[in-house]
């Protein structure tokens, strides 16, 4: 039997106990003073800024191309991997594309990344082409920094979030081959975004700027190889039947085409191979074509275009296979999740680019034939076209039907100065790439956190996303039995990996 004074300390003890959690769960409901998680994430950058600058800058220099990108996915994955992240590599069948992850619960935040370069761009940093090791790859796109970015915006999430007790997951996403296989479309095909609330994608540019809408076009690559019969061209070119004549006839067929396809569409194309020696009648011919359009009106497109190709092989004799290498859907950027971008942008403000910043970029605009305007100098909000006349295409598109995105072009390199081209790379891996790439970190970050504390303003993104997914509901465009080229880079890389070595940086990790 309990004493009355053992009863009192046991209600006391009681009391105690309800006080406490009602204290705690008051606590914990207590507003975020968003600000001040946005100053903490920005200092985090800040502070951290020599190593993700040696990271950015290790993968500059390895300059791996699509699906080689050992080294870069390497770097990266040992940085997350210090601050917390669970790294899952080889994600969608792909060794170099990965998923890092931290936190537990919604909402979930995913940054992307990319860290392919380009063949053949090889250059110093100096504001003139010269190049580094001729004829080797290089970051013409800027991907060093693009993927950087990523890692450093979800690196400085996970430490806001640890400190001021933000519920929610960090993810990020390692996409390889964008140049060339689009590792996004087989990512999004096996699901690996399904589960993912917001994507907040990055690339590098010449302004500072977001875009809301379609801006881009649905994308189908195709590989059209003829086959014919050999013959001597001289003595008896009768007994031959040309693969070179179907690839002729199919480029004629689609010039009369144009005429009737609607001013969205896009069809260039190359004969990759066109025969061994004009004294010989061609057997084997192959041709790559982009089709180009709008998600409406892709299919009819493809359609027409491949009637000529089986014009091509009809009119010739040959027989004929067509590949489709990869395909993805016109970007769709979120509307909301754009204008919460530009908040940022404009609250974060530019680099302050220093006057010996200006000159080296007035000098590539002009060993490039451009206007000397300098770097970017404002936030540039781009609304849908009011009317889409076509364009680029970008795999990002695919992500863009099964979670909302947005992405943030990050001042990177001059005005007016083009992708893919030796003057982007000139950039990459000094002060101008470097400002740019810690800039779009902190205005991701920022983003997130509003995302992460304004359940108001995810609840709007999430609302806009619905709509499109009723409008234009997900359906890859890559037949399940295509798969990504894993090989398509593996003997030139082989080939330049020994003579780039020595130009190797290392991270600082």
């Amino acid at each position: 039997m309990r004493t009355v004074k053992t009863v009192r300390v046991w209600v006391i003890g009681i009391v105690l106990v309800v006080v406490t959690a009602l204290f705690v769960s008051t606590s914990l409901a207590a507003p975020v003073n968003i600000d001040a998680v946005k100053n903490d994430a920005a200092a985090f950058i800040h502070d951290h800024s020599e190593e993700f600058i040696s990271v950015s800058d290790a993968i500059w220099s390895y300059a791996e191309l699509g699906f080689q990108e050992f080294k870069s996915s390497e770097a990266l994955k040992k940085l997350l991997e210090k601050y917390g992240f669970k790294v899952e590599m080889g994600v969608a069948g792909m060794p170099t594309a990965m998923v890092a992850t931290w936190g537990s619960g919604k909402p979930i935040i995913g940054f992307t990344g990319e860290y392919d370069a380009l063949p053949g761009l090889s250059q110093k940093a100096v504001p003139y082409k010269e190049p580094l090791v001729e004829g080797a790859p290089g970051h013409g796109c800027g991907h060093n920094l693009l993927g950087t970015t990523g890692v450093a915006s979800a690196i400085a999430l996970k430490h806001v979030i640890e400190k001021h007790s933000i519920p929610g997951t960090v993810k990020f996403f390692g996409c390889p081959a964008e140049e060339s296989g689009s590792a996004k479309i087989f990512m999004v095909r096996e699901g690996i975004f399904d589960d993912t609330d917001v994507v907040l994608d990055n690339h590098p540019g010449n302004e500072y700027e977001v875009q809301s809408g379609a801006h881009t076009s649905a994308l189908k690559l195709y590989r059209i190889t003829f086959i014919g019969k050999s013959a001597h061209a001289g003595s008896a070119p009768w007994d031959g039947v040309s693969a070179l004549d179907a690839a002729n006839i199919m480029g004629v067929a689609v010039e009369y085409l144009r005429e009737h396809l609607y001013f969205t569409h896009r069809i260039h194309y190359i004969i990759q191979e066109g025969g061994s020696w004009p004294n010989i009648v061609p057997d084997k011919v192959v041709v790559v074509a982009y089709v180009r359009d709008t998600d409406d009106r892709l299919p009819t497109t493809c359609e027409k275009f491949e009637n000529c190709v089986k014009a091509g092989a009809i009119a010739s004799g040959c027989s004929y296979d067509v590949q489709v290498i990869k395909a993805y859907h016109q970007k769709h950027s979120n509307d909301t999740l754009a204008n919460l971008i530009y908040k940022n942008m404009e609250k974060v403000g530019l680099p302050k680019w220093t006057n010996e910043e200006q000159s080296f970029a007035k000098e590539v605009q002009k060993n490039m034939g451009k206007d000397q305007t300098g770097l970017p100098d404002k936030p540039i909000f781009t609304p849908p076209p009011t009317v889409f006349t076509g364009g680029g295409s970008t795999d990002v598109g695919e992500i863009s039907l099964v979670a909302p995105v947005a992405t943030l072009d990050t001042p990177c390199w001059p005005k007016e100065i083009p992708g893919h081209s030796w003057g982007v790379v000139a950039v990459g891996s000094m002060s101008i790439g470097h400002k740019g790439m810690l800039l779009g970190a902190k205005v991701l970050a920022s983003t997130a956190v509003d995302l992460l504390t304004d359940a108001e303003q995810l609840k709007k993104v999430k609302a806009e996303f619905a709509e499109l997914s009723e409008r234009i509901p997900y359906q890859a465009y890559v037949p399940e039995e295509i798969g990504p080229e894993l090989d398509l880079f593996e003997d030139e890389m082989s080939k330049w990996r020994p003579l780039m070595e020595p130009h190797y940086k290392e991270p600082k990790i």
